[in-house]
């Protein structure tokens, strides 16, 4: 709370006096002996109490009016009052006056409401403050530079790393140097440039994008920027060379490489430009100019290729930042092809270094950080046009001696105003125009000390973060760069600690990551601050004209909220024939129109409350406890789009339409779309653990975020709905398998695209659709067939999941507080390995996650069976289990069932390798119905 204003409390001293004052005299000439109390509560629009309000009474009956101030919870109490004719005037800085009159007959409880005074929120940028935005020197040297000496090439050949350049005839021309340093060339002539891959899932990956297992291109030039100490790799080209006049075509091709590069599409036409021109666009000259400041600056080389048959291959070498920092790895190698709409568009290698592979150091684990984000402490003003204005003060500390430049993701249209070091005078700062190469690098004066905490403020402004949707809600367009973020660029393996103040005008609220600590009113401004009480990976918000729904939680005792709308966005105004949309009642009859009247937000909260409470019930129990003890459900405006954040869910306002109002408004069922509605609470709610406490290394293990929380839903539709789950649970795996094998118009598959390891990286212009279907639907089944490989059979003791969920609460116990690769959850799986599963004798795994993590192949199972008595009162199964389309090691376990009448029973599993029949033999009681493989498609199949 803050401190008490003693002003303040010497006017509730005064007060305190009259009232006395006025009471004795009051009853002294009172008439009778009946005494009437005027109370109330006193709140602003949003429902919040308003304290220290100035209220005046004023009566016939009394000798002068009555002065009286609100306490902390907004009350007030006048008691000993004759009966009669009161009028009362109630004033707050920031509000309207309320004037009301209550005509007293015994007692009187008011609810008063004030209204805010219009305001206008303005915010004042000092010119001074802009005089240190692109104006570093030795960045402008680096932005103008213009071109230097050149030289004559022949035959100059050499290799970085996985790549192979040939300058074969041509000249090569230096950039100017910039405090005496080059940082950049120019080839003008014929060259060749050659890629081969080291690794057989990379020259696979090469295979179906470029059609080879190799890359080899033709160049008529190349651009290289290059940090200073990579110059040696041409000087050495250049021993006894000489000089020659610059060609006119090597300034063409560093004009066009300028355009190219400083231009950001508000579109993108294609995978790369998305990634590539995201809000962490890279500013080459702002890269440059940390390696310019510091010597020691993780070394990096670009090459932007022109040739044939491709017009922008760029190669990309960078330590320990990785070669494609918006693709969130550390790999240091990597060629991307920028094809735009392009059909061969996408990134076509991403690799460390080939020293890194031979000598088995190579991690997706590794650190690409600069600096480590402590904590973010940040003011926001949201106005009433919906622009934003905020204030971060962020603390962070060096992980590399004398870093200077520091890069953030930023949204473009959010404008850096100023930037200030610790003791508040001005930093220089970088922050080209928003459809250019437009990120955000504050240049500090100094390096920080190593193992020291320091700290940078930002002030920022602009819009596009906030889309009024209408009627109360909107779209948040930013959700992770609405902030400047340090660590935030593609991934979300660095936590810290966040301090939110948010100041927005009512009615809106805020809901936001962390947990309410204050709310108040000032200045006709609802103000809320949200506090993280561990660190997290990310923070956002969600705004509208919310009501508020608290759910309790006796078993886990998470405390869980919901926050809904009463209203409808713009967009879903058709569906509602009240008269509100298009300025007339809907026709008679006519179902579409009127399908959200009789829309019910409140109860669907509470079903999607109910939903979230058995969710963190179950995930608690089967991958232990969460570390956010409190979780806020919101409504938004997105139809078709669910999203998490720690102690923060965003569901799509479908999830608050039951199935006869989607039926009304689609004029039919959509089985896949009732899937996405029921699951998308279980699944969001899941990435409180997957995601959130657990975050993953690199693109390579996001399947370990999407595919565990998609198993989650799963899960939770087995668990927690009740005796019948059987239909809905086999439906459930029926859409990800569809979702993951059906072909494309390209007659490909998400799974023909290639293994679940390439993330991202499998979107291609013939398999956009890739990444969806292989990270959330494959991903669900590894850990689900992990499940069923781990489960105890009939006769076992205790909870036949037990060995799945001793793995699953050791793999969130050890990387509760650190991002979790591929590698270090099978480690964790081989911790837990059952020796039936040990078919390599060497206690990993090796061999499952080689099939269904590193490669493609799905197999396809079939069975014959046959049921006989065995003359001792029992009945013997005989069956043959088929594996085919498969290669000769492939090995998996598969699950048989028997029906019995009362569902399926799990007999065991039989271990099957290649190709090939494997026959079993179960006795049991009774004579089955039926016997099946894989009854609820705990393994995938085709």
């Amino acid at each position: 709370m803050p401190p008490s204003n003693p002003l303040t409390v010497i006017t509730r001293l005064s007060a305190l006096r009259a009232v006395l004052s006025i009471l004795l005299i009051l009853c002294a000439l009172a008439p009778d002996l009946r005494a009437d109390t005027l109370s109330g509560t006193i709140k602003d629009p949003s429902g919040a109490t308003v304290p220290a309000a100035h209220i005046e009474i004023s009566s016939p009956t009394l000798t002068q009016p009555l002065v009286l101030t609100s306490d902390a919870a907004g009350k007030f109490t006048a008691p000993n009052l004759a009966p009669g004719i009161y009028t009362l005037k109630v004033e707050k800085d920031g509000f309207d006056p309320l004037v009301t009159t209550v005509d007293l007959h015994g007692a009187a409880d008011l609810p008063l409401t004030l209204a805010i005074t219009a305001q206008q929120t303005i915010v004042t940028v000092s010119g001074s403050n802009l005089a240190f935005a692109n104006s570093d020197h030795f960045y402008r040297a680096l932005r103008d530079d213009g071109l230097g000496e050149s030289f004559r090439v022949e035959n100059a050949t050499f290799t970085l790393d996985a790549g192979t350049f040939d300058l074969k005839s041509g000249t090569l021309t230096f950039l100017a140097p910039v405090d005496g340093k080059q940082t950049g060339a120019i080839f003008v002539g014929q060259g060749h440039f050659s890629l081969k891959p080291f690794t057989t899932i990379d020259a696979k990956e090469l295979q179906r994008r470029a059609g080879a297992l190799t890359v080899e291109e033709d160049l008529s030039d190349v651009v290289f920027r290059f940090t200073p100490g990579e110059v040696s790799v041409f000087t050495k080209l250049l021993a006894g060379s000489g000089k020659v006049d610059t060609p006119a075509e090597a300034s063409t091709v560093y004009a066009h490489w300028k355009d190219k590069v400083r231009h950001r599409h508000d579109v993108p036409e294609g995978f790369t430009q998305a990634v590539l021109e995201s809000e962490a666009i890279d500013n080459v000259d702002a890269d440059l100019l940390a390696s310019i400041y510091n010597p020691q600056h993780p070394a990096f080389l670009n090459a932007y290729l022109q040739g044939s048959p491709h017009k922008d291959l760029r190669f990309f070498l960078r330590a320990r930042v990785g070669a494609v920092p918006q693709l969130d790895s550390p790999e240091e190698v990597g060629l991307i092809n920028c094809d735009g709409s392009g059909q061969e568009d996408g990134i076509w290698y991403s690799q460390h270094l080939k020293a890194e592979l031979l000598n088995h150091t190579a991690s997706s684990t590794q650190d690409r950080r600069l600096f480590a984000t402590r904590s973010y402490n940040i003011e926001t003003v949201i106005g009433k046009n919906d622009h934003l204005a905020s204030r971060a003060i962020i603390r962070f500390e060096p992980l590399i001696p004398g870093e200077r430049v520091m890069k953030f993701s930023l949204l473009p249209t959010l404008r850096v105003l100023r930037v200030a070091a610790k003791d508040g005078h001005d930093l220089h700062f970088i922050q080209e125009n928003r459809k250019q190469d437009g990120s955000f690098y504050a240049i500090l004066d100094a390096a920080p000390a190593m193992g020291q905490t320091d700290s940078i403020s930002v002030e920022y402004a602009g819009d596009k973060v906030l889309t009024n949707a209408g009627n109360g809600s909107y779209y948040i367009g930013s959700r992770e760069s609405w902030y400047p973020n340090l660590n935030g660029v593609g991934g979300f393996g660095e936590k810290s600690l966040f301090d939110l103040t948010f100041k927005v005008p009512n009615p809106n609220v805020i809901i936001s990551v962390g947990k309410l600590v204050d709310q108040h009113t000032e200045a006709g401004y609802l103000v809320t601050r949200w506090v993280t009480s561990v660190p997290a990976p990310v923070a956002g918000f969600n705004y509208g004209q919310y009501q508020k729904m608290d759910f309790p939680d006796d078993l886990t005792h998470y405390q869980i909220s919901g926050y809904y709308l009463t209203d409808v966005p713009d967009v879903l105004r058709k569906f509602q024939g009240r008269g509100q949309f298009g300025g007339g009642a809907s026709e008679p009859g006519d179902m579409r129109s009127q399908a959200l009247d009789s829309m019910a937000p409140r109860s669907m909260t509470k079903y999607a409350l109910d939903q979230t409470r058995a969710q963190m019930q179950l995930c608690t129990f089967y991958f232990g406890r969460a570390p956010f003890e409190n979780i806020n459900i919101t409504e938004q405006p997105n139809f078709n789009f669910g999203q998490s954040w720690p102690s923060l869910v965003y569901l799509p306002i479908s999830a608050y339409i039951d199935s006869t109002q989607r039926w009304m408004m689609f004029d039919k069922i959509d089985d896949n779309f009732t899937g996405f509605v029921r699951e998308v609470t279980p699944h969001e709610v899941a990435h409180q653990w997957f995601g959130h406490s657990i975050g993953w290394a690199s693109y390579h293990d996001q399947w370990l975020s999407e595919g565990f929380a998609e198993f989650a839903a799963g899960l939770f539709l087995q668990q927690a709905v009740g005796p019948k789950w059987q239909k809905d649970y086999r439906e459930f795996w029926d859409r990800l398998h569809k979702r993951l094998l059906d072909k494309n118009n390209f007659g490909v598959s998400p799974n023909d695209a290639g293994p679940i390891w390439l993330g991202e990286r499998l979107v291609s212009p013939h398999s956009a659709q890739a990444y969806q279907g292989v990270t959330y639907g494959k991903g669900a089944f590894i850990l689900s067939m992990l499940r069923s490989l781990m489960r105890a059979d009939a006769g076992a003791s205790g909870d036949p999941d037990q060995a799945f969920i001793d793995m699953m609460h050791d793999f969130t116990d050890s990387y509760r507080d650190k991002p979790a690769s591929t590698e270090s959850f099978e480690a964790i799986v081989n911790n837990h390995i059952t020796p039936q599963l040990d078919i390599q004798k060497n206690g990993r795994l090796d061999w499952f996650f080689r099939e269904w993590v590193m490669d493609t192949e799905i197999p396809r199972y079939s069975l014959k069976y046959d049921v006989q008595p065995d003359g001792a009162g029992h009945f013997k199964i005989h069956a043959e289990i088929t594996q085919s389309e498969v290669d000769q090691n492939f090995a998996m376990f598969v699950p048989v069932f028997a029906d019995f009448g009362q569902g399926m029973f799990r007999l065991g599993q039989i271990e099957v390798v290649g190709n090939s029949t494997r026959q079993a033999n179960f006795t049991v009681a009774a004579q089955p119905k039926k016997v099946e493989l894989n009854a609820y498609k705990d393994l995938l199949e085709r």
